[in-house]
């Protein structure tokens, strides 16, 4: 099937450059590998395709989000220096090292998305992806979880300012605690986040009982899931929560954490999806018919990124393999290994037995306890 509406690919070669560290999970690269795949496919030769570059965010546009002291030493970090003060900030831990050329990796990971939401404001394009966005836990004031500047803050911060009704729809295995923390009390985003419990999992929270506070009661919604929670479950709590409250709240835009950290074979995180129940997700945000901002987020198993990152593009062109092996990877490299005739999609996987019965009964709960909680705030019977 092909598009009806311009898409935007934001991309460039220049995230190759930077490593957080040889054993540092985070992969900045990871914006490469897609690229590489999806050129393979022929994935971004379409008529309505575009491959943007983007341009370093300016400090002033950080301050839309960020506190002028945290974006000054984040500066002062380009140089791969570590001063004392930093430790304020999160800034030179294991998870938020110090690099050289720290601040300009922030500045054009942020830029990119940025970029990816100028041109839907712009009306040039009605679909964005930016694989390298997606830094959802950096706060206001410091770093976190691999995350400097918060892309996906800055991002809200401007679509609020244009007027402009936005829906936040996070699917990343790890709760969005930075956006949750910054836009709590806040009516005017709906936010949405389907993610592995805090009981089992950074950030250690998102509790489907924090709803949002003041006139934001009700529109922050959380959906916690249990460890080995798979592809079916996923789906059917996805249908029980998100559709029903974006229709009702009607949003102009749809900004989106795509995560493919849920998927069994990462390294960090603790579900039992497949990539055909991420794609399950990431077609039913695309038919939503809203302008879309797909942002990266987590992913660090690189080999499963990369073929799932490349298939959501594909999704959201209205593009599909026409056969089995017609998503082989079939030699490129990625990481450490060489994929040979790999297929771009899982293979299906399903937990069972008294797992699969108690984490019915848990998620039951949740759409229980949210349907009770903030369906009513929205007008939904």
């Amino acid at each position: 099937m092909i598009s009806q509406y311009p898409t935007a690919f934001i991309h460039s070669d220049r995230f190759e450059q930077w490593q957080l560290g040889q054993d540092h999970p985070f992969k900045p690269q990871r914006s490469k590998l897609v690229y590489d795949l999806l050129m393979k496919y022929r994935w971004l030769s379409e008529s309505w395709m575009r491959v943007e570059q983007p341009a370093l965010l300016t400090p002033e546009t950080m301050a839309l989000f960020h506190d002028a002291e945290y974006i000054a030493h984040l500066q002062k970090a380009n140089d791969g220096v570590f001063e004392p003060k930093m430790i304020e900030f999160n800034l030179g831990t294991a998870e938020n090292p110090i690099i050289n050329g720290l601040f300009d990796y922030a500045a054009l990971s942020a830029g990119a998305s940025y970029r990816g939401m100028e041109l839907l404001l712009n009306g040039e394009v009605e679909t964005v992806f930016s694989p390298s966005g997606g830094m959802h836990h950096a706060a206001r004031r410091h770093a976190d979880g691999f995350c400097y500047i918060n892309d996906c803050g800055i991002v809200i911060e401007r679509l609020m300012a244009e007027g402009k009704r936005v829906v936040y729809i996070d699917i990343d295995a790890h709760h969005g605690n930075g956006i949750q923390d910054a836009f709590y009390r806040e009516p005017r985003v709906l936010k949405i986040s389907i993610h592995e419990s805090g009981e089992t999992l950074y950030p250690w929270g998102g509790y489907d009982k924090e709803i949002g506070g003041g006139k934001g009661r009700g529109y922050n919604v959380n959906v916690p899931l249990p460890p080995e929670t798979d592809d079916v479950l996923y789906i059917k709590t996805f249908d029980a929560i998100v559709p029903p409250l974006v229709r009702a709240f009607d949003p102009d835009i749809v900004v989106s954490v795509i995560g493919i950290d849920t998927v069994a074979a990462d390294p960090l995180t603790h579900l039992s999806l497949t990539n055909n129940g991420f794609l399950d997700a990431v077609t039913r945000i695309r038919d939503f018919g809203k302008p879309l901002l797909a942002l990266g987020g987590g992913g660090y198993n690189m080999d499963s990124l990369a073929r799932s990152w490349a298939l959501a593009w594909a999704v959201l062109n209205h593009i599909e393999p026409q056969d089995d092996y017609a998503g082989a990877v079939a030699g490129i490299f990625l990481g450490q290994q060489e994929l040979e005739g790999a297929n771009l999609r899982d293979m299906r996987q399903f937990t069972s037995g008294p797992k699969k019965t108690e984490n019915e009964d848990k998620v039951g709960r949740v759409i229980e306890f949210l349907r009770e909680n903030i369906f009513p705030v929205h007008g939904i019977a």
